[in-house]
């Protein structure tokens, strides 16, 4: 039997985003996900196990790796995102200066691009690619055997030397198998959401893969599987028992097989609709009695990838959407009562002044309650990237060399064919300001406010929207 601490690092040395740093500043804290699915599985093993988000408990990088050794474990497991990959790093070098002989490994959605370079750290023991529910548990079964863990699909470590790396065995079929996540052995009451009618808030994912293919993102094409309805219920259930405020489904479709959300909606009707609740998705896979199903459900809210308002960009982009389709489905959220949010992507493969102001005059039509504006950025293992190299917007594998080295200061490319970096954050920093010092949307916000905290998280929003793009 091995010990392993789960960590979620102390975020403060996160890479450059699309969206602007004054918006990311304002959300608020979530809590990560793939830990808890990992706690929930490590819960039904023999093993031990703990968890400590040291970026909600304020903690510094030092603390951090002393608080995870303070359980004296045979392994501490720390998730990265190719943006949170510096402070997995910095957390990483913390706990083997402390303690050499425990084992660290980093897993999530960049170690799962690069396993190889992860694992080459000189502070990194084990890299994990792929999906960790069943791997870790195996791996964990094996840690005594130093070739036999090596052997786990999905591990990358070192061995005399070099590293060797089992690919992934892929993706799970079965996500019904997958417990729910152990939100108990968490603060789960600390989490909150700028955007929550109530907090504390919770996060579902009842649906993993995305099947379109938008050259922007790393998840295209990635094979789709969902939990059954009953399965979706009974984590509602779990959530509510919590007593948690709000819900966020962070699906990439969640409106994909209209069937399930359906019985989904259903079964929550029959609770009671019990909890508020958001979810994302596409504005070609919504419809009027669907969304006036879900709105009597505990729909409160709705995300939509809008992303441009030029049917030649969307196509670039392989959207697969059209900007009229984005104006029947946010006039149907507007007639179901349901709050909107509409990404937008600024400077887009093609993208000239021209598609930027139908951009705009879209957002004028769409009026939703909510709007975020990024910027194009090529990130790894995206058909993006690719073209960025092919084309020289980007000169070399810079996402590669930050892989083997992401300590190194680092700027994360944008896509600059047609414009440069500063006249994308302006174009940014106009939009937000143009969008939401509208009186009507101060309008709205106003009747919403319901707590002194909830002012202030939005005048410092509002602080931060006014000195960007200056």
């Amino acid at each position: 039997m091995a010990k392993a601490v789960l960590v979620h690092a102390p975020l403060k040395n996160v890479l450059g985003a699309a969206t602007p740093d004054y918006v990311d500043e304002n959300r608020g804290a979530n809590p990560p996900m793939g830990l808890l699915y990992l706690k929930a599985a490590l819960n039904r093993s023999a093993h031990e196990s703990a968890f400590l988000d040291a970026n909600l408990e304020g903690l510094d990088h030092r603390q951090a790796a002393r608080r995870a050794l303070s359980h004296q474990p045979d392994l501490i497991g720390i998730q990265a995102m190719t943006h949170t990959m510096p402070d997995a790093c910095l957390l990483a070098k913390e706990i083997k200066a402390a303690s050499p002989g425990t084992a660290v490994m980093i897993g999530g959605p960049h170690p799962t691009i690069y396993p190889e370079e992860t694992a080459a750290l000189p502070y990194v023991d084990f890299a994990f690619a792929g999906e960790g529910e069943e791997g870790l548990i195996t791996f964990l079964d094996r840690f005594d055997d130093p070739e036999a863990r090596l052997s786990v699909p999905g591990v990358a470590g070192k061995k005399d030397g070099n590293v060797v790396y089992t690919p992934s065995a892929g993706l799970l079929s079965d996500l019904d198998a997958v417990p729910i996540p152990a939100r108990r052995d968490t603060p789960y009451d600390r989490y909150t959401s700028v955007l929550a009618q109530k907090n504390p808030i919770a996060i579902m994912i009842t649906s993993r893969g995305c099947p379109f293919s938008c050259v922007f993102c790393n998840r295209m094409g990635r094979k789709y599987r969902a939990h059954s309805a009953d399965r979706v219920l009974a984590e509602f259930d779990d959530v509510v028992s919590l007593g948690v405020g709000e819900v966020f489904i962070h699906d990439d479709t969640f409106s994909l097989d209209r069937k399930r959300v359906v019985d989904i909606c259903q079964g929550l009707m029959e609770r009671g609709a019990p909890v508020v609740w958001e979810a994302r998705t596409r504005v070609d896979r919504v419809d009027p009695e669907l969304l006036a199903l879900m709105k009597k459900a505990g729909c409160a809210r709705l995300s939509f990838g809008v992303e441009s308002g030029s049917p030649r960009v969307l196509a670039a982009m392989k959207k697969g959407t059209t900007p009229d389709q984005a104006r029947a489905a946010f006039s149907w959220c507007r007639a179901a009562g349901i709050t909107t949010l509409a990404d937008f992507m600024v400077g887009n493969l093609e993208e000239t002044e021209e598609d930027i102001q139908q951009t705009l005059d879209l957002l004028k039509d769409l009026d939703p309650d909510y709007a975020q504006f990024s910027i194009c950025s090529p990130y790894p293992n995206t058909p993006l990237y690719q073209l960025a190299l092919d084309q020289g917007v980007v000169k070399s594998d810079v996402w590669r060399a930050f892989a083997a080295d992401p300590l190194a200061p680092f700027e994360s490319p944008a896509w600059t064919a047609h414009f440069s970096r500063e006249e994308l954050d302006a174009i940014c920093a106009r939009a937000y300001r143009k969008f939401y010092f509208r009186p009507r949307f101060i309008l709205r916000q106003a009747k919403k406010i319901r707590s002194p905290e909830t002012l202030f998280t939005m005048a410092r929003g509002a602080l931060g929207m006014l000195k960007g793009g200056r």
